[in-house]
């Protein structure tokens, strides 16, 4: 499986020039873990994590002898971490994962060249080892039920190997419905068993 099948798009993001409470904002409203952060392109410039908003905030709080008029305020930019550890969509599952366990991530921003097209997150590396089988044949089900008509096609899906019965090989909607299956997040390969 790819990281396109997990990645959660679009991706909230935020320049250099947000302020840590900016962000921490959008992490307590949102649920994020981390925020990518873009230059003026919006290209990918580096990361924040909330471990780094909240050490910078508790920094700020654990007091300066300086005047809170001449103090400056902590941006994503002072405390974002650069470079930036992406992949590509077409990255394996297994890649994302062991990165972030190496690297102690907790998300990985996909991209291509420097655009950000989604991220993975911890979370979403648990809900696809939390997927059974069962959840990811109805969900191929559904989509196929949606294009087709109710019951026009029969899935069943074992360790992510989606079989769809009732297709032939001259049908013409072959290449669609597999590709209908390909995209529903579990499924590493499709086949038309004949029946």
């Amino acid at each position: 499986m790819q990281a396109r099948h997990v990645m959660s798009s679009p991706v909230t993001t935020v320049d250099k020039s947000t302020s840590v409470d900016e962000c921490l904002q959008m992490v307590g409203q949102s649920g994020f873990t981390v925020l990518p952060v873009v230059d003026e392109r919006k290209h990918l410039v580096g990361i924040v994590s909330e471990g780094d908003l909240l050490r910078a905030r508790f920094r700020e709080l654990g007091g300066s002898s300086a005047p809170a008029t001449t103090k400056p305020e902590v941006t994503a930019g002072d405390i974002m971490a650069s470079p930036v550890v992406a992949m590509t969509a077409d990255a394996e599952v297994s890649e994302l994962a062991s990165a972030m366990l190496r690297s102690r991530l907790r998300g990985i921003p996909i991209v291509h060249d420097h655009d950000i097209l989604g991220i993975v997150t911890r979370p979403d590396l648990i809900a696809v080892l939390t997927t059974d089988d069962t959840q990811i044949a109805k969900e191929v089900q559904h989509r196929l039920d949606i294009y087709g008509g109710a019951g026009r096609w029969r899935v069943d899906v074992t360790h992510g190997s989606a079989s769809i019965f009732g297709v032939t090989p001259e049908d013409p909607e072959r290449n669609v419905i597999a590709a209908l299956a390909d995209t529903v997040p579990g499924i590493a390969e499709v086949h038309f068993p004949p029946e």
